[in-house]
Order: structure tokens, then C-alpha cells, then sequence
């Protein structure tokens, strides 16, 4: 007679002396997002014009200060000039082993990330422009990747992600990024030391907020 496979239920031991790895983050970002686990979703969302793609350029970076990065860009091409200059901006040359720009749908993104040592974090952007049409689409690739960091950028309606499959997103997320007048706020699992504030750019912050 067949048995039914059960997964173990586990002790209060065995989640305790699991180990877990989280990111080393440099000061800049220590300070407003503390330690994240090196692994899960992350969901980022602003409007136009906020500082957004400044903001994940500059995550990116640190993302490949660390490990392989993939930046899948699908709202842009490689070769639009905003986003070369961004590229310039945050001197990705510094990085530049360790970060890689493509435009993959998500089965050529799957079949990349098979590749022998494949990219620890996906920044993939942006979600309405990427092939997940439901919450179980996105459940799915969330397990295939399930080691990795994936970043999802979202648009905004307000303080929300724009539409329902991105404020599921959100939800789902460890990690969750909102932006808005050129401050990056933390609103996830991890909040660092300054309260979770990060600053893209200072100038035009002091501008928005009149002390300047």
C-alpha cells in the first residue's frame, strides 16, 4: 500500500538553527534598510518623474557591489539614451564585472538564469511590460527563483502600485520600496537605522521640501 508523503512539521529547534544570510550592505544603504535576507522579492513602485529609475540604478550597483546582477530592462531599450547616461551617473564601470543588462521575456529569463552561475539578484523592470498576467503566474516564477533576489518595479497610483497584480505583489513582498519626491522609503520586513530614508538626490529633496 502506498504511503502519502508528508512533509515534516518542524520544531521550534529546527527554525532557530536554521542559518540564515542576509546582504552586506554598504553604510548608504545599511542606514535605511538594514540587513536583508539574500533572498525573496522585493517590490519598488513611485510615479514619473520621483526619482525611480535613478533610485534602482543606484540599488543595482550595490546589488553587484555583492553578487551578479541582472538588470532585465523592458520599459527602455539598451540603447535609449537615458538610460546609457543613468549608467554614467552612478559609474557603473565601477561594477561592471558583475552587472549585465538584458530584455528577456520571462522564458528567456528562465532559461538564462539555468546557465551555470547565474546572476544572484533580477531587477526586473518593469512589471507591466514583463509576461505575468496573474498572482499565479508570479507565485510560479517566484518558486522557480526562489534563492535569489528578485526585484519587481511597479508603477504608482498615489502611495499604491498601480493595478491589482501589483498591489498583490507588494503585499507578497519582503521587502518594500516606495518612492516619491526623490526619497526612497522602506516600508518592509527590514527597516534600518534612520527609520528606513533613503535620499536619491539631495538637491532636488531639499528643493521639494523648501530647505534649500
Amino acid at each position: 500500500m502506498a504511503v502519502d508523503k508528508v512533509k515534516k512539521a518542524l520544531t521550534v529547534a529546527n527554525i532557530q538553527n536554521q542559518s540564515v544570510h542576509r546582504l552586506s550592505f554598504s553604510e548608504d544603504f545599511y542606514q535605511p534598510f538594514g540587513r536583508p535576507q539574500n533572498k525573496g522579492v522585493w517590490g519598488v513602485w513611485g510615479t514619473s518623474a520621483s526619482g525611480k529609475s535613478t533610485f534602482m540604478m543606484m540599488l543595482a550597483k550595490e546589488f553587484a557591489k555583492i553578487d551578479k546582477t541582472l538588470y532585465n530592462l523592458l520599459e527602455e531599450e539598451p540603447d535609449d539614451s537615458d538610460y546609457i547616461d543613468r549608467t554614467k551617473l552612478i559609474e557603473m564601470g565601477d561594477v561592471a564585472k558583475n552587472f549585465h543588462t538584458v530584455s528577456f521575456n520571462k522564458e528567456e529569463l528562465s532559461m538564462y538564469m539555468k546557465r551555470r552561475n547565474p546572476p544572484k539578484f533580477i531587477v526586473i523592470d518593469s512589471l507591466p511590460y514583463f509576461d505575468i498576467y496573474t498572482f499565479e503566474d508570479y507565485l510560479e516564477f517566484k518558486r522557480k527563483h526562489r534563492s535569489k533576489i528578485i526585484v519587481f518595479v511597479m508603477h504608482a497610483e498615489g502611495k499604491h502600485p498601480s493595478g491589482d497584480l501589483a498591489r498583490k505583489i507588494m503585499y507578497d513582498s519582503k521587502m518594500k520600496i516606495y518612492i516619491s519626491g526623490y526619497v526612497a522609503t522602506c516600508k518592509g520586513r527590514t527597516i534600518g537605522p534612520n527609520g528606513g530614508q533613503f535620499i536619491i538626490w539631495q538637491e532636488g529633496y531639499e528643493k521639494l521640501n523648501g530647505t534649500k
